[in-house]
This record gives C-alpha cells, structure tokens and sequence, in this order.
C-alpha cells in the first residue's frame, strides 16, 4: 500500500485545496535567488478575495524548487469557483547571484522594465478557464504554480541587474512529474498513520492545513541520523515530541470519484457559485522518504546545506550556503563555508533505509550535503560548520557533460556543471576526479542515444575521496532524446511579427528576426544551439502523447498571465491578442529538441506581450 496522504478537513460548507510551487530553470544559471514571497491568495469569478494560501511572507530560493516542487498549504476553501491566483513577491530584500564559473558568482540587483529597484509586485495568474477550481462539499483540488526563471529574467552582467517580469503559471493539472516535499510540524501519530502542519521553504512561516498521512511498508526515515524502513521508521517517528519538523517526500495525484449530485448551500459572502458537484475530488501523496534532522530537535545542532566544491583532509569547502540554525533562521552564506568532519561523523546517504557504516570519506568534490554541526567562524571571519562529532547527509547530485567515450556499463565526461555550479568553481585536487576525464558508472541505464559528442544529464552519487574512476554511479541518465530542452528568445523593444506562422498545429518561429535581442538559443544540457544561426525556422509543436502541458501568455503590462492546459485553446487566445497592435517581448518552450529537422515537440510554451 503506497503512503497516503489526505486533507484532515474539509469545510462543511466547502471544500479543500493543496498548492504546490516549483520553477522552471534558466539558460542563465543562478546560484541563488532568493525572494520574499509575501502571499499567494485564490480569487473567484467574481473578483472578489477568497483563501489565503500563504498568510505571512517567507523568502523562497526558487534554485531549490528547480527538480522538486514544495506543498505550500492546504487550507479549507469556502464553497464557490476560483478561477485565479494573485501572488505577490517581494524583491526589495532579494538576494540573486548569477553563476558566471567563479566561486562566489555575480550578485544582480533586480530591477523593473523601468530600470528602477523593484520591490513589492503584485501578478494576476489566470486558471485555464476550463480547469477552475471548483470548491465544493468532499472536493479536494491540487493546484500547481510554477515560476519560470527563464521567462521572468533577463540578465546584465556588465550592468549588474536583472530586469524581472514575473512569469507565474497556474494549473489545476499536473504540469510535470517532479518530486514533491511536504515538510511541517509533527502533530501526532496515531495507528498506521501521523499528522502534520504545513511549513514550507526550511522557514518557521506556517502554511495553513495539516495532512495525514498513512506510510507503507516501503518508505524510507531517517530520524536525527537514524535509518530504517517500514513499520520501525513509524514507531521512531512516534517517540519524538510534537511540533518536531519533518520532511516527506514523494509523488502528489488528484483522482476522482462518481458521487451524488450535492444540493447546493448558502454560498458565503466572499465566494462565487459553484455548481452541484458529480464527483468527490481527494489528493494522495505516494512518499518514498520521510526525514526528522536533529537540527530541529533543539540539540543545538545547525545544518548546512551545498555541494563540495573542496576537499582537504578532514575539511570540507561549500561555496554559497545555505544556513538553517537551531532557532530556524535560515541564511544565505556567500563564499566559502568550511565543515569539519572527522571519525565520529555519521554520514548516510538520501533514501537510505538499512544502518549500515559509512566512512567519511565518502564525502568528496561535487557531493551535495546536508551537514549537522556547531555554527562558529573561521580565523578569516568565514562561517564554519563543525560536524567532527554531527551528521553529515549525501543527497543526490547531478552531473551535466558532454560523452567523450562510451564503455560497457560507463561514460566518460567533459563535465560542463556539478550539482548545478558551472565546473569551473571545483577544485578536484586529491579527489581522484578529473572534470575532462569524468568516469561514470551507469550500470544497466540505456546508452544507445549517449553517445560521444552527447549532451547527457546523470543523477546519482560521488564516488569516495582519493580514490581513482569511477568518478560517479548514476541511478538515472538523460540524454538527447530525454532531457528537456529549453528555447529562449527575446525581442528588443518587441515585434509584431515573432512567427512565421502560428495556428492549431505548430508555431514557426522567425529565427531571421532583426528585433531578437541578446538571448536566442536552444539549451539542451550542455549543449547550446545558436537561434540565429539556424538555416531553418524551427517549428514548435505541442507534445501530442504529453499529459502535462501547460502554456501561458504573459502580459507584462498589467502583471497579469493567462494560463491554458491544452494548445488550442492556448493558440487561439495568442491568435486574439498578437494581431498586429500588441508586441511580443520574449518566448520560451521546454520540451525536446531534434536538431536534424529543427522541430520542437513542447509540453511547456510562454510568451510575453506588451499590454
């Protein structure tokens, strides 16, 4: 029985929804980008103000949401149709800095289309007006909203800004199949099951709701350093005191049910009519891992988080940090962190479900961790992690590169990126690691397309420091034909014309354009196709076997964005609003990239217009 997680309560007069934000990356690398979220409030047809999802500001570093999308609530919702969010973001104390391959990157200050500092911005994000949120007695809606970095920002290094129009998507459909985190507060665990609150993003802000949730004998805890699997993970879990902070992991469904017709009640004052429901709506959460870090159990242990950019001997260098102390404060660190470790280190791996001894040295150059320790300073005034005597956990890193030779069961790789930094910020010095050289181990994972000269994306963990290839073992692999390709270009001043053509079937894009501006590219991995110096117009189709589509207008304007879970209706409305007197200011698409007949099969398509 996979583990289920439900909504505890459902208004009597309405229903309930759980939200969820991820990202979606950018050609332009961030090593942090750090925003303050100041809330996310569900709207009805009427216009009026219904739920707030998010009642107090928290920052968000959305590089972290990039492969994981994170419940932000679950709150109860009067009866009646949401048809769109209002988000606000607060950019007045964010904190962006831009990964150019040095250690500690470019710091951008965020500015709007105006050039001035932005600050507080308010975005309207339309629902596909077929896929409302309908709330409603036994209804229970799952909506995901997705920030789009590529789409919301366009870098200036020479300048040092980011000029940021925030692309916000909103579906009440799946729009990818990342992994899920629902982390907040232990209420209590009683039978098979335990219950938590909702406190997203590692801050103290609360969401609203709480979720219950019943494990199967598969998933995976770690409890303060602790490994174990099934039953005995739950009675651990059991034994801590209430409010300790726990982290689930794993997938988040929607499914449907027939049910009566419901005889509509008295609608509340803040809400809109909603039809007589036919189906009863429930969200279950399959989890594979559940964590409790020490670090919240008020041992006075802090944790930090980042990948090995170094290692000597028995310390460690992070570069750019996050630093989540005992009192929940959670700090960007820019520059060098040093941790300490040593024999007494518990060191476990992500996922890990049976006690087994893991040297220290398991820890090498590109591992990305979580260590738990003592906070103090270096003689330099840097942070220092003292874990000699804590914890240190390895969690799944990813490797980008180019295939220079091809083995039975092994790739070797040019790397381009590690845990998401541009290679150039590691020392391998003493790892046994070469970044030209990359020896990774793949097992019995599919080849055929990863071949030399190949952009391949692997997912997995570093081997052991000082010791000689392979460098890596991928658990998961990506290539040409699998990763997801990204296609951004910008218009400078805008253009009436970005297309060819574009109808219910393709949009072809005008790669001749003299308007485009200075981003206009494919991005498959590690590999950059030129817009500009393409012999054809590529042709962007919708991904006709894809079940998580979405595809969004962005009006950047009035802060207002349209969003539509199929192409037609997506298409249509674009054929409506760029017809001549509005400008198109900026396009991207995700999806995959076959450069032998410059065709783009999308499950994700946004464009910016003007008004």
């Amino acid at each position: 029985m996979p583990l289920i997680s439900m909504l505890l309560a459902i208004a009597a007069c309405g229903g309930s929804a759980v939200v969820t934000l991820t990202a979606t990356p950018s050609s332009d690398a961030f090593i942090t980008y750090r925003v303050g979220l100041a809330s996310i409030r569900l709207q009805t047809s009427s216009g009026k103000s219904g739920v707030t999802v998010l009642p107090t500001q928290t920052m968000v570093d959305f590089t972290k949401l990039l492969d994981l999308s994170e419940v932000v609530g679950a709150p109860a919702v009067a009866k009646g149709t949401y048809t769109d969010a209002l988000i606000t973001l607060d950019f007045s104390t964010a904190v962006i800095v831009y990964d150019d391959g040095s250690l500690d990157g470019v710091a951008l200050r965020p500015v709007g289309a105006n050039g001035k500092d932005l600050g507080v911005v308010s975005v309207q994000v339309n629902l596909d007006p077929s896929n409302p949120l309908l709330s409603a007695p036994k209804q229970v809606g799952l909506m995901a909203l997705d920030f789009n970095l590529a789409a919301s920002n366009i870098v200036n290094l020479s300048a040092r800004t980011v000029t940021i129009t925030p692309m916000v998507a909103a579906s009440m459909l799946p729009i990818d199949t990342k992994q899920v985190r629902i982390r907040g507060p232990l209420v209590g665990v009683r039978g098979t099951f335990f219950t938590t609150g909702v406190r997203p993003f590692d801050n103290s802000v609360a969401g609203l709701g709480q979720l219950s949730i019943t494990p199967s004998d598969a998933t995976t805890y770690e409890i303060n350093g602790f490994v174990s699997t099934g039953s005995a993970g739950l009675v651990q879990l059991g034994a801590l005191p209430t409010n300790t902070l726990t982290s689930a992991f794993g997938t988040l469904t929607a499914s449907n049910a027939a049910a009566t017709p419901a005889t509509p009640t008295t609608t509340p004052a803040s809400a809109a009519t909603v039809p007589a429901s036919t189906t009863t709506s429930s969200v279950s959460f399959a989890a594979s891992q559940v964590l409790v870090d020490s670090s919240v159990q008020g041992l006075d242990l802090d944790r930090v988080s980042g990948i090995v950019s170094a290692r000597s001997g028995n310390t460690l260098a992070i570069e750019d940090a996050t630093l989540i102390q005992t009192d929940g404060t959670n700090t960007f660190v820019p520059g060098t962190t040093i941790v300490n470790v040593g024999a007494n280190t518990l060191v476990t791996f992500f996922g890990q479900g049976v006690a087994e001894v893991i040297s220290p040295q398991q820890i090498s150059v590109g591992s990305s961790i979580d260590a738990l320790g003592t906070v103090g300073t270096t003689s330099a005034g840097g942070t220092l992690i003292d874990a000699s005597a804590g914890h240190v956990r390895l969690d799944l890193t990813t490797a980008s590169g180019l295939v220079t030779a091809q083995g039975a069961g092994a790739l070797t790789l040019n790397l381009t990126n590690l845990g998401g930094r541009a290679i150039q910020a590691f020392d391998f010095v003493g790892s046994g690691a070469a970044a030209n050289q990359y020896v990774v181990t793949t097992g019995a994972l599919d080849l055929t397309n990863a071949v030399v000269a190949a952009p391949v994306e692997v997912t997995g963990f570093t081997s052991a420091f000082a010791t000689a290839p392979p460098n890596f073992a991928a658990s998961t692999l990506l290539d040409p034909t699998t990763i997801q390709a990204e296609l951004v270009v910008d218009w400078s001043g805008g253009t009436a014309v970005p297309f060819t053509a574009f109808d219910s079937s393709a949009i072809t894009l005008d790669v001749h354009n003299t308007g485009m501006g200075p981003r206009h590219l494919i991005q498959i991995g590690s590999q950059i196709i030129d817009l500009a110096g393409l012999s054809s117009d590529p042709m962007i189709t919708p991904n006709a076997t894809g079940s998580t589509t979405l595809f969004s207008i962005g009006h950047a304007a009035s802060f207002t964005i349209e969003s539509f879970n199929g192409y037609d209706a997506f298409i249509t409305q674009l054929q409506s609003e760029l017809n001549g007197g509005t400008q198109a200011t900026g396009m991207t698409a995700v999806g995959q990239y076959t450069a032998a007949t410059s065709a783009f099969s999308a499950t994700s398509i946004t464009l910016f217009l003007n008004n």
